[in-house]
This record gives structure tokens, sequence and C-alpha cells, in this order.
């Protein structure tokens, strides 16, 4: 039970993290997507230092855990991650700070909403495998300058690239107060992109690794 409850409070601190990397990035899209981008990076660093729980962060791993036990986290995981990040994005918008990131919100959640499900499905993929790189690297790279670097780089990437992280577009929505009849079904479907660009890449990679040897 005391492991459930860790994985819980872990996805949901790791959910509201991302929810701030989403706030800064629509604060910032005015001023700079670039810098924007770079600072939603503290968000994965975070979590990644902190060796929480995000689901985009973890489900690249599952063939290294394959049990039921661990499946079942994953779903508490995205779930957690899910309410983690409404509920940060959700308080901001009470501030006086709230107005001025529900604009841009907004336009990002509309182009989500008129785009095509096999379009959502690549571009989650993509963002996949970038969060795998950034999570794979930190744990491979020893030097310190080099893990900053692999972390927010590839951040960067799928944010400036228009990849679709599931956990960050659910901010996104609650962010722009926009619901559709596709919200769900297209949220659905980046969950399962981004779990097949990382599980696909992780494969690919250990399998050229076997091939080198």
């Amino acid at each position: 039970m005391g492991r459930r409850i860790s994985v819980i409070l872990s996805s949901f601190l790791s959910g509201g993290l991302i929810g701030i990397g989403v706030i800064v990035y629509c604060a910032m899209m005015s001023i700079s997507k670039f810098a924007g981008a770079f600072l939603f990076g503290l968000g994965l660093f975070s979590i990644i230092i902190f060796g929480l729980w995000l689901y985009t962060g973890k489900i690249g791993f599952v063939s290294e855990n394959k049990n039921l036990s661990y499946a079942f986290n994953l779903f508490l995981c995205v779930i957690f991650n899910f309410l983690g990040v409404a509920a940060v994005t959700g308080l901001y918008k009470l501030t006086r700070m709230g107005d001025s990131v529900i604009s841009n919100a907004s336009n990002i959640v509309a182009l989500k909403e008129n785009d095509s499900w096999w379009s959502i499905l690549i571009l989650s993929f993509f963002c996949g495998i970038m969060i795998y790189i950034a999570v794979k690297g930190y744990k491979s790279t020893d030097n310190n300058v080099g893990k900053i670097f692999i972390v927010f780089l590839p951040v960067m990437v799928f944010i400036l690239s228009g990849f679709e992280h599931c956990v960050a577009n659910v901010g996104y929505y609650v962010l722009a107060g926009t619901f559709s009849s596709r919200t769900i079904p297209y949220i659905l479907l980046m969950i399962v992109g981004n779990s097949i660009g990382s599980i696909v890449f992780d494969g690919l990679l250990k399998l050229t690794n076997r091939l080198m040897k």
C-alpha cells in the first residue's frame, strides 16, 4: 500500500511540475517561444532529479519491468499526472496572471482540436521519442553539464516542433477551458502515440546495441 501511495503522490507532483512548464510557456509565447520552450524544460529536469513518476518518462522502460505491478503503477501514474497538471493550471487561472495565458493556451488547443487524428498520433509518437532521449540520456551521461543539455534540448525540440505530450496537453486544455467531443479521444490518442514512440525507440536502441557487439 505504501508503494502505491508513493506512486500516486509522486505522479501528482510530477503532473504539477509539467503544469508549471505549461504555464511559463504560455506566458512566454508572446515574448519568445524559444525562451518559453527552454523554461518548460525545468519541469522535466526537476522530475528526473527528484525521481518522480511521469508517464511519458516511465513507459519507455516497460520492457525492463514486465509485470502487472508496473503496469498498474503506470495506470495510476497517468491518472495522477493528469490530476496534478490540472490542479496547478486550474489554480493559476484564479490568479491575476491567469488572463494573460488563457489566450495563448486557447490558440494552442484550437490547433489540436482542428487537427487530424493521424497527425496527432504521429506528433505524439515523436514526442515519446524526445522524452525517452531526455530520461535515458540523463541516466547514461556522467558529465553534469551534459545531463542538463540532454534533458533541456529534447524538451525544446518537442515544444518548438509541435510534438504532442499527453500530460502537458491536459494543462493547455484546462488553461483554455475549451473541451469538445474530440478532447478525450485525442488525449487517449496522445497517450498511445507517446507510448509507442518511447517503446519503439527503446527497442530499436537495444537491438542496435546488440548488433554492434
